[in-house]
C-alpha cells in the first residue's frame, strides 16, 4: 500500500497545491482501493471462520459434559463435571476472542507483534492495574479444584443466595430466589455456605397460647404433619419435637423435617399452613 502524500508546506497559501494534493490522494486510495477491499474481506472471513468455531467448540465441550454425566461410574462427580463445562467454556470464550481479534488485525495489515511486543513492555504496569483480575481467575480455579461450590449448587456467598448458575474464570452467578441474577467476583468470595451440600432440616415454631390443652394441640399437629407426608409424598413425615420454649402468653412447639436444600422454603410454608389449619379447627386458637 502506497504511503499517503504530505501536504505541501505552503499549502494554505496556494488554493491549487491544495487541489492538487487532495487530487493526488485521492488517486492513491483509488489505487489502492483492490487491497484495501481484498484485506477487509479476508478479516470478514476470519471473523466469521472464527465465530463458527467459537460455536462448534462451545457444543463439542457440552457434548463432552453431556456424555460424561451420563456415565455411571466417574472420577468426578456431576454437579464438579457441570462445574468443569463452565470453566472450560470462560477460558475457550477468552482465546477465541484474542486469536479472532489478532487474525482480523493481521489481515487489516496492522502488526500484531508489535502489539504483543508493546504489551510485553508495558506487562509489569498493566500487572499492576489487573491484580483483581488474576485474583478473581486464581479464585475461580480454586472453587473448582477444592470441590466447596459447584453448579447446581444453592449457595451464600459475599452477602448473597441463590443456586449458582456459572462458575467462569473471573466471576460466579447466583441465581436467588426472587430470579435475580447476581454476578460475583471470585476474587470477593471469603467464605462459602454450601446449603446442598447435605440434607437440610426444614424448621417451623407454632405458638399455642396458654390455657388451651397442650398436650392435645401436640398430637393434632403431630397428626396432620402425617397427612402432609402422604400429600406431599415426603419420605418421612415432619416430627413435632415438642415445647421448646414459653412466654407469659404462649408455649412455642417447634416441628422439624430433613428435605433438599431447594425445597426447604416451601416445605416449611405447608407445615406453617397444615399445623395453623388443624389447631384452628380443633379451636385451639384464640
Amino acid at each position: 500500500m502506497t504511503a499517503v502524500p504530505t501536504l505541501p508546506p505552503d499549502f494554505l497559501k496556494s488554493p491549487q497545491a491544495v487541489i492538487t494534493w487532495a487530487r493526488s490522494g485521492w488517486d492513491r486510495l483509488v489505487d489502492d482501493l483492490p487491497l484495501i477491499l481484498g484485506r477487509i474481506a479476508v478479516a470478514s472471513v476470519l471473523i466469521v471462520a472464527g465465530f463458527l468455531l467459537l460455536r462448534l467448540g462451545r457444543r463439542i465441550i457440552r457434548k463432552w459434559n453431556q456424555r460424561t454425566a451420563r456415565k455411571k461410574e466417574t472420577v468426578i462427580p456431576l454437579r464438579q463435571t457441570r462445574t468443569l463445562q463452565s470453566l472450560l467454556l470462560s477460558v475457550f470464550n477468552y482465546a477465541m476472542y484474542f486469536i479472532i481479534a489478532a487474525s482480523a488485525l493481521s489481515a487489516l495489515g496492522v502488526d500484531v507483534r508489535s502489539i504483543l511486543t508493546l504489551a510485553g513492555v508495558g506487562g509489569v504496569a498493566i500487572g499492576f492495574g489487573c491484580q483483581t483480575l488474576v485474583k478473581d481467575v486464581v479464585s475461580g480455579l480454586f472453587l473448582w479444584t477444592d470441590g466447596n461450590i459447584s453448579v447446581g449448587d444453592m449457595v451464600t456467598v459475599a452477602g448473597q443466595t441463590g443456586t449458582v448458575e456459572s462458575i467462569s474464570l473471573r466471576n460466579t452467578v447466583l441465581r436467588s430466589l426472587n430470579g435475580c441474577l447476581y454476578a460475583v467476583p471470585n476474587g470477593d468470595i471469603r467464605t462459602v455456605v454450601n446449603m446442598t451440600a447435605k440434607a437440610r432440616m426444614a424448621q417451623v415454631d407454632v405458638m399455642v397460647n396458654h390455657g388451651r390443652d397442650l398436650k392435645k394441640a401436640i398430637a393434632c399437629i403431630q397428626d396432620e404433619m402425617e397427612k402432609l407426608k402422604e400429600k406431599l409424598d415426603q419420605p418421612q413425615a415432619p416430627q413435632v419435637l415438642g415445647v421448646i420454649g414459653a412466654d407469659r402468653f404462649a408455649a412455642t412447639v417447634r416441628i422439624e423435617c430433613p428435605c433438599k436444600a431447594e425445597e426447604v422454603w416451601a416445605l416449611e410454608r405447608e407445615i406453617r399452613l397444615a399445623a395453623l389449619n388443624r389447631l384452628t379447627q380443633e379451636e385451639l386458637l384464640p
